[in-house]
């Protein structure tokens, strides 16, 4: 009986340190597949050759690991059963390893680990496993491009025609993007990235042959403001796509870059949108807050596209950013993989990994302590004094606050922009009453994001 209790210890031992080890062995595969991913580089030789060596070392380290990995597991699940055998003196050789209940024993051992270390799941749902498989695609962009070639093979239905036509939604974030293309995608017949597609973003078709959830239960995001979303939620992924055909060449340390887009990254971009439309009578819509960045060189390009800029009271504004500033901040202290998560999809707007726009490839630099109002507020008057020197005829203005009072308009208004039918059943008019404490705040900023304010109400749509 006592055999058959240190066997059980002996599988709770193997359990124990597989699981105690195993980022370990989350390593190596991610390694492995980094190496395939650098394999996979159509940069120059010699870049490559340095990148391949870099990968290579990196597997070899984590072979070693490994190793010492499985000698650790193999002492600790053999340690219980080898002092058995000195305690009782007899051949460790002689040991029954192979009777129904020494084997029965071990599983039920090795079993009780999962049960008792077992972690809760977290609100998003993302398990060990499922930040791995992330890991595994987001972060190698050679593999994404691979991916992205052949997805038009799984793409089902009648062929889609590329289009120059689609529609953005962009402004600084806060600003209503979310909302107001979340009102759009439900209005009118327009196709678009959402939360199921994860992490296969640049094979929708693909991944839905492997994983297509049907319905998806909504809860609130973690923003705070009461928009619910779920698996079928749209929502700003695309820029995945211009951080792997641009390898991120316009993400600094502490800013994102004002950058051009070539005709070649365009039409790879059209056949972006190919693969996410459902079919040619709808239009691709995204949600882009970093559109401003290359906006120019895109315009340049497309005379056709519909971007819709949308922009806020400054002060109501730089609040809502200080507070999600804030409130992300103490999620990533707490958990490090919403800082991952943010940084993939491109979403630098607040929390650790806040970075700041740059139009003229310098550094912007800001006095003042990102806890207060008047770092946001310095952060909305760049943003927004760009776009004032842009050709606002190019886009369309939009005020947060009319959107708020009058949806309906704005929809309609936008409805005979696009030359299409919307469903306008379901649009109500929103309140915000907040009051705003700013008697901290530099009267100068005021002042000045005030002014550009008036510029911005005197160009933007009427309604």
């Amino acid at each position: 009986m006592l055999y058959f209790i240190v066997a059980g210890i002996s599988g709770f031992a193997l359990a124990a340190s597989i699981i105690a080890l195993k980022k370990i062995f989350f390593e190596l595969i991610e390694s492995s597949v980094s190496l395939t991913n650098e394999v996979l580089s159509k940069e120059d030789e010699v870049i490559k050759q340095k990148k391949l060596i870099g990968a290579l070392k990196k597997i070899l380290l984590s072979l070693l690991k490994t190793t010492v990995a499985f000698v650790i597991i193999a002492c600790a699940t053999l340690l219980p059963l080898y002092l058995y055998s000195l305690l009782n003196k007899v051949n460790f050789e002689s040991l029954d390893f192979s009777s129904l209940w020494f084997i029965l024993s071990l599983s039920i051992g090795s079993i009780l680990p999962f049960i008792l270390f077992k972690k809760k799941k977290n609100e998003d749902n993302y398990s060990e496993a499922s930040k791995l498989f992330h890991r595994l695609i987001l972060n190698n962009y050679n593999l994404s491009k691979l991916l992205f070639s052949f997805d038009k093979k799984f793409k089902k239905g009648e062929k889609i025609i590329e289009s120059s036509n689609f529609v953005i939604v962009s402004g600084l974030a806060r600003a209503g993007t979310t909302s107001l293309t979340d009102q759009l995608y439900k209005a009118g017949k327009f196709s678009s990235l959402d939360y199921s597609n994860m992490p296969l973003l640049l094979a929708p078709n693909l991944w839905k042959k492997l994983y297509n959830p049907k319905n998806a239960e909504l809860k609130e995001r973690k923003h705070g403001d009461r928009m619910m979303f779920g698996l079928n939620t749209i929502e700003a992924l695309e820029e995945y796509f211009f951080k792997v055909f641009l390898n991120d060449s316009f993400i600094d340390d502490s800013m994102l870059v004002k950058h051009e887009i070539n005709k070649e990254v365009y039409d790879k971009y059209l056949a972006y949108q190919s693969l996410i439309r459902s079919d040619n009578a709808h239009l691709y819509l995204s949600k882009n807050n970093n559109l401003i960045l290359r906006y120019p060189s895109l315009r340049a390009l497309n005379k056709d596209f519909k971007a819709i800029f949308l922009f806020r009271n400054p002060i109501e504004h730089a609040y809502s950013l200080l507070n999600q500033h804030l409130r992300f901040s103490d999620f990533q202290h707490d958990d490090d993989f919403i800082e991952t998560y943010m940084n993939w999809l491109g979403h630098h707007e607040f929390g650790y990994n806040q970075k700041v726009f740059s139009f003229d490839n310098k550094p912007l630099q800001i006095e003042y302590d990102k806890s207060t109002l008047d770092y946001w507020l310095s952060v909305w008057l760049n943003y927004y004094s760009y776009l004032l020197s842009l050709d606002n005829a190019s886009f369309i203005l939009i005020d947060y606050q009319d959107y708020l009072s009058h949806p309906k308009e704005v929809l309609v208004y936008l409805q005979n922009e696009l030359k299409m039918e919307f469903d306008l059943s379901n649009v109500k008019p929103f309140n915000n009453n907040k009051v705003i404490d700013t008697s901290d705040c530099n009267k100068e900023l005021l002042n000045i994001t005030e002014s550009v304010y008036g510029e911005l109400k005197e160009k933007k749509v009427s309604f």
